[in-house]
This record gives structure tokens, sequence and C-alpha cells, in this order.
């Protein structure tokens, strides 16, 4: 039996990138898998693609600024599976390079309402459904350009921390019902970045004590299933680096 035979998972931002890669590992796990974001025709070749190999998926157009449609999509992902087990929270806004001085008012309003405003509202929404559960699990995307600071990244790094501060308060509140709250700071490469930035990406592997740049499928995924599963049912409130070692403590 697998893992997460079962169980149901909303994952946010599920269109490209960490959130379509962490969809398709829950769904290889056995999880039913209700992906959303803003471009639908993305996560309907998603869906195809898990029901291809047997996994059930439900996509839903979402713009996670938006509550009525955070709403929706739990409305929705309830309506189908029964239920939720698990949510993923890794939609977010406001990437791109912007120093302090040039962030504007709205990019700053984006960058929070995308990010932890949203992950805040995701998990409102499914706190019922994941009491219910017995084995709710919430994983939150953080980042470690909002831990070290990185110059360019003001308002991208005041959202990511704001979501580790919302998980550590989930998992104080929540952990009465059973509900575990985590956090990832993934540090990752997309083929996309593997093919784009080559310089930048030899300047991470020089970083990284094993000399390399993982990817999600292969070394976020580990982790977040076993957080998923009842196997992680006691670690709760942490903030995971998944970075080959970058921010090594002594």
């Amino acid at each position: 039996m697998k893992k997460l035979e079962g169980r149901t998972a909303i994952v946010t931002g599920a269109s490209s990138g960490v959130g379509r890669g962490l969809a398709k590992v829950l769904a290889e796990n056995g999880a039913n898998v209700c992906v959303c974001a803003r471009r639908l025709e993305k996560l309907e070749e998603l869906k195809a693609e898990l029901e291809a190999e047997g996994a059930k998926a439900l996509p839903v157009a979402c713009d996670v600024t938006e509550p009525d449609q955070i709403k929706n999509v739990v409305r929705q992902c309830v309506d189908v599976f029964g239920g939720v087990d698990i949510l993923v929270n890794c939609a977010q806004g406001s990437m791109q390079y912007c120093t302090l001085e040039d962030i504007t008012v709205d990019y700053a309003m984006t960058a929070y309402k995308s990010g932890a405003l949203a992950s805040l509202l995701f998990m409102k929404e499914c706190f019922p459904y994941l009491k219910e559960s017995g084995h709710g699990r919430i994983i939150n995307t953080a980042s470690a350009a909002g831990y070290d600071g990185n110059e360019g990244f003001g308002a991208y790094g005041m959202a990511k921390e704001a979501i580790r501060a919302i998980t550590r308060t989930g998992a104080r509140e929540w952990g009465q019902y059973g509900i575990t709250v985590n956090v990832f700071l993934p540090i990752i490469a997309t083929d996309f970045f593997r093919e784009t930035q080559p310089e930048a990406l030899k300047s991470l592997e020089a970083k990284s004590p094993l000399h390399r740049i993982g990817t999600t499928e292969e070394d976020c995924a580990p982790l977040i299933v076993f957080l998923a599963s009842d196997e992680g049912g006691y670690f709760t409130g942490q903030s995971f680096m998944v970075d080959g070692g970058i921010h090594m403590h002594s």
C-alpha cells in the first residue's frame, strides 16, 4: 500500500515549478490531488499526465490573491474527494528582482497576498477538514531568499518569512487536533533554470558540500512525502532547509 493511499491533497501553485513537481510526487504515493493555479490549461495537462499513471486529479483555476477563489478550490475539492488531509502551499507572486527603494505598495501587497495571506487563508479554509481527518498535514513553502535577506528580494523575502511565522503559530494552535504544520525552504533547480542560468547554477553548486543542486522530484519529494504521511506525525512547527547543506550551521 502506498504511503498516502486514500488521502486527499490540495497543492497551490501547481501549474509549474515546485508545486507541479510535488503534486506529481503526492499522486505517485497514492494521494488524490486537487491542483490549483491561475493557468488552467497547465493544470489540465498535469491532470492528463497523472491520470495516465492511474492517479486522480482535480484541476481548479485559482488566483490566490482572491479569497473567494480560495474558498472555491476547497469547496470543489471536498465535493469531489470528500475532504482534505494534506495542504501544500506553494503559490507565490512578486518574485522578480526589485531593490528596496523600488518596491511599490502594489508590488509588496502582491507578495504578501499571494504568499503569506493566501497560505493563511488556505489553512483556515482547510482547517475543519484537516481536523476531521485526524491526521491533517500542512506543508508551507518559504525561501532562503528571506532567511538570508538576499539583495533584490525584499518584498518576496518578507512574505516568505511571514509564512514561517504562521507555520509556527498553526503548529501550536492546531497540534491538539493532530494537525502538523511545517515549512520547507528549497534550493533546487528546474530544467529551465539549468538551461538558462548555467553560471548561477555553478555558483550554487560551489556553495554546497555535495557540489550539486537537487530537483523537486528527487530531493524535495522524500521530505514532503514523509511529512504528509503517518510517519511524519511527530514533526511540527519546523523549518526544513532542503539545500544540499548550503545553510549548514556549526
